[in-house]
């Protein structure tokens, strides 16, 4: 084997250890996870476009959560993806997922955009409308939620989200460690 090949195959392990850590996380939430918590404990949404076809590559949301308790956040996270391979068929329904998703994002203490757009797999039509959602929100106080948005260098499109987020007073963050700092320091206080 090859020295490319051995750099391939380790770092899917590691992507592939990230993942099974989140899905393990009994403060995680999933699709498959049907009752909401009832404890007083803070919450984040991981907004962000998802990868239909559960492409390792694209799942940043995993490296988020690691992230997050690496901070210290004990609250819970909301994860909307599908916690396992989700096969055609199976039970997640679109009108589920925005159900589930909605009553989610309306009640979490932040919503954590990450934004690693690309034209090929994440395209993030649904978190175009969702962060303008939450930016309207921000905009006019009609929460009590705190909402924080980043995206990586190379992502694609993100000129308009940048100048809103600016006029809202959405801090906007180059990468997911140090927005998820900021996420737990807030929770903490």
């Amino acid at each position: 084997m090859n020295n490319s090949m051995r750099r391939y195959l380790a770092s899917r392990r590691v992507q592939l250890v990230l993942l099974e850590k989140m899905w393990l996380d009994p403060k995680v939430q999933c699709y498959n996870d049907a009752e909401m918590p009832t404890d007083a404990f803070p919450s984040v949404f991981l907004n962000g476009p998802t990868s239909r076809r559960q492409i390792l590559e694209f799942n940043h949301r995993c490296l988020t959560v690691k992230f997050l308790r690496e901070a210290g956040f004990k609250g819970w996270i909301y994860v909307p993806e599908p916690r396992g391979q989700e096969d055609t068929g199976d039970f997640t329904e679109k009108a589920y997922i925005h159900k589930w998703e909605s009553s989610r994002r309306l009640t979490a203490t932040c919503n954590s955009f990450w934004v690693p757009r690309d034209n090929g797999e994440l395209l993030g039509l649904n978190t175009n409308f969702e962060w303008g959602f939450n930016t309207a929100q921000m905009i006019y106080g009609s929460t009590g939620q705190f909402m924080v948005v980043g995206w990586p260098e190379h992502a694609e499109r993100m000129g308009l989200p940048k100048h809103y987020s600016t006029e809202a007073g959405i801090p906007i963050f180059g990468d997911q460690s140090s927005m998820c700092i900021h996420i737990a320091q807030i929770l903490q206080k």
